[in-house]
């Protein structure tokens, strides 16, 4: 997961501002913006759809990790 702008430089911990990046990608673009890094976004990051299958494995222990780098009200 990836900030869009970067948390650094303020940017939010909302579904609007975090999309899936690999490490490549994510190395590449670093502490700057995509335009900055001249990179273009895929999608427009935005909240998802809701899924019983993804919260169910999202309330896994095994998963609490993860919580650090979701949006708030991602439990």
């Amino acid at each position: 997961l990836d900030h869009v702008l970067p948390r650094s430089r303020g940017g939010p911990t909302t579904w609007e501002n975090i999309v899936c990046a690999c490490l490549d990608c994510n190395v590449r673009k670093g502490g700057r913006t995509p335009n900055e890094a001249r990179m273009r976004l895929m999608r427009v990051p935005a909240k998802p759809r809701r899924n019983p299958l993804l919260v169910r494995q999202l309330d896994d222990h095994r998963y609490s990790s993860w919580q650090n780098f979701l949006p708030k009200g991602c439990e």
